[in-house]
């Protein structure tokens, strides 16, 4: 989050718990949502989209389908 934000991101989102992370942010007419899961001791599963803020509506359940996939399966 401190990177995408020192390089300009305006975070409108922010979730964090021991298992899990979200967060997203605006920048230059762009839309970036970073999820990221623990998935075995000190490893993590993430993804990262950026889209255009105009494109939100058709991404939002593209992005819902990913979230629900990254799951965690075992070390």
């Amino acid at each position: 989050m401190a990177v995408n934000e020192t390089d300009g991101w305006k975070l409108t989102y922010k979730r964090v718990t021991p298992q899990w992370a979200s967060y997203s942010g605006l920048k230059d007419g762009q839309i970036l949502y970073v999820r990221a899961i623990k998935v075995c001791g000190d490893r993590a599963a993430l993804f990262t989209v950026n889209y255009s803020r105009k494109e939100k509506i058709p991404y939002d359940p593209v992005v819902v389908r990913m979230v629900m996939s990254l799951k965690t399966k075992g070390c």
